[in-house]
């Protein structure tokens, strides 16, 4: 009996032995992936392939631009949890969505939300496949009427305030003094621009061209620095160009590479940093972008009467510095094209989240000529 109950012992021990090294085995094959969060409630999103101006991973970008909510969460990893549904959002790349070149999720959930990111104009990257057509959710472009919206530049009062998208232009505003003035003393030459883009959708090359010979009648000129024309800024940055620029030139020429609703960019900044004013061709209105007298639209005039009218300032100081009176009322500044913190804010919006929203008519809303400029690739892609 004595006997028996040993041997009884020596198997329960056997037993749990066998049973634990088991149990060990197989914790041996769980792979644990380590996430950081500091915040319970994480915003998960994806991108879907890589967005220009968005890196890294985690919620670095968040905490580093003192966001006022830091649970969003950055990744490029479709694999993190297995299943794509579990992400909160997925970002589509403009260029990707274009070109249609990258295979799309197969499922996706009902309260994920899929966003159309932008970073340049609808004119460029049209997108022609129809099965973008209720396919996004949100967007966020240059589109005043974007699920999220941004700016190229930002605009301020003289406290650094930002004044935002909608607000009363000062039509009232003061002239400059002496000064500001001083400072045109040494401008000598018409007009310039930089340009390493020779061919545009926009065709400016054409208007620079035609505009070239009608100044020549008042013996000025267009100077081209870049790959586009004979000079060059001789170093790796842009600053020697931007002294040129201060010291010599009374106009720079701000020709936006295509035509698009809202889409005005940052190279008007060329003028406006740099004591020159700007004259600006694009599809934007750009009464709701820029202060009231202080561009020259080239748009809606005539390349010959452009040139009258710049040598007529250039004759005139007293109308060239009329330019400059924004100077006493507001800051222009560059804008991050695809600022973050505006998404992570509408995430953490409970009444935006709820909103069923899709756009049912992507390629019109995103360009209405979307036909013209997609041509065969439409019939292409429709048979989809």
């Amino acid at each position: 009996m004595v006997k028996l109950l040993k041997l009884d012992k020596c198997h329960v021990i056997l037993f749990v032995l066998v049973t634990y090294l088991a149990i060990l085995k197989s914790y041996n094959k769980v792979i644990v992936i380590k996430i950081d969060r500091f915040i319970p409630d994480i915003k998960n999103i994806l991108f879907w392939t890589k967005i220009q101006g968005l890196e890294g991973e985690g919620q670095k970008y968040f905490i580093e631009n003192k966001c006022e909510f830091i649970n969003c969460y950055f990744t490029k990893n479709k694999s993190l949890f297995e299943d794509l549904r579990y992400f909160d959002v997925i970002l589509f790349n403009l260029q990707d969505v274009s070109s249609n070149i990258h295979a799309l999720p197969v499922l996706r959930s009902s309260t994920q939300k899929y966003i159309f990111v932008a970073n340049d104009s609808s004119d460029n990257y049209p997108v022609c496949n129809e099965m973008y057509d209720n396919f996004f959710n949100w967007t966020w472009t240059y589109r005043f009427d974007s699920t999220i919206s941004y700016r190229f530049i930002t605009v301020y009062n003289t406290e650094y305030e930002e004044l935002g998208s909608h607000f009363q232009w000062n039509n009232n505003m003061k002239p400059i003094d002496a000064s500001l003035k001083s400072q045109f003393v040494t401008k000598s030459r018409a007009a310039v621009i930089f340009l390493d883009k020779c061919e545009s959708r926009s065709k400016r090359e054409v208007l620079l061209h035609e505009l070239q010979m009608n100044l020549a009648k008042y013996n000025l000129a267009v100077d081209i620095f870049g790959a586009c024309g004979p000079k060059q800024c001789k170093r790796k940055t842009m600053n020697p160009c931007f002294w040129r620029l201060r010291k010599n030139y009374y106009f720079y020429l701000a020709f936006e590479d295509s035509f698009s609703y809202d889409y005005i960019t940052e190279i008007v900044l060329y003028g406006y940093n740099n004591n020159a004013v700007p004259v600006v061709y694009g599809g934007a209105m750009y009464d709701k972008h820029l202060p009231p007298g202080s561009y020259i639209n080239a748009l809606n005039t005539t390349s010959k009467a452009l040139a009258a009218t710049m040598n007529d300032i250039i004759e005139d100081k007293d109308k060239y510095y009329e330019f400059f009176r924004w100077r006493n009322h507001y800051v222009i500044t560059k804008a991050p094209h695809l600022n973050a913190c505006a998404l992570c804010e509408m995430l953490n919006s409970p009444a935006r989240l709820v909103q069923k929203v899709v756009y049912t008519k992507f390629r019109m809303w995103w360009n209405h000529l979307y036909k013209t400029r997609c041509g065969n690739d439409l019939n292409k892609y429709s048979i989809l």
